[in-house]
């Protein structure tokens, strides 16, 4: 089995600009949670603030923190929005790449919004699947959810 194929941020609102008019407007300057996989194998959910810089999704780590380890040593992330309104629901889910770039690091340091140390690892989230719903006729009889799926290299269809 070959290695999934992935694409970046911009390539997502490119391809189902749906998708990416939904995961920026829950995404960006919000909170998330972001699960990684341990050493071990187990499962981590962390919260964290998605930077959106050029065309990319980064993550800025603390150096000694579980995320940091498991986006180094196994690098797969599923990235989860906080609800919007209507349940509305966005997640990402991909591999996450260490930045070593210094130029690169640079853009993604003047797009950070929060207090950060300068030293701590960058991870540029290469997405490889997203997921995107929400409830229509919230509160009243028949309430149902729509969910769409996008994958790289399929693209768009119902969950």
């Amino acid at each position: 089995m070959g290695e999934a194929q992935s694409i970046s941020f911009a390539a997502l609102e490119a391809a189902a600009p749906a998708f990416g008019a939904a995961g920026r407007r829950l995404l960006e300057g919000e909170v998330a949670f972001i699960a990684t996989v341990s050493r071990a194998g187990n499962p981590r959910l962390a919260p964290f603030c998605p930077i959106f810089s050029g065309d990319h999704v980064y993550v800025s780590s603390g150096a000694k923190t579980a995320k940091r380890h498991d986006l180094q040593n196994d690098g797969r992330f599923v990235l989860h929005a906080l609800l919007g309104r209507n349940d509305e629901e966005f997640q990402l889910a991909g591999r996450g790449v260490l930045v070593a770039d210094a130029a690169e690091r640079a853009r993604v340091h003047a797009d950070i919004r929060f207090q950060f140390d300068p030293g701590d690892p960058i991870f540029r989230l290469e997405i490889e699947r997203a997921l995107w719903g929400h409830w229509e006729k919230v509160g009243q009889p028949g309430t149902y959810p729509v969910r769409k799926r996008y994958r790289v290299g399929e693209g768009e269809s119902p969950a």
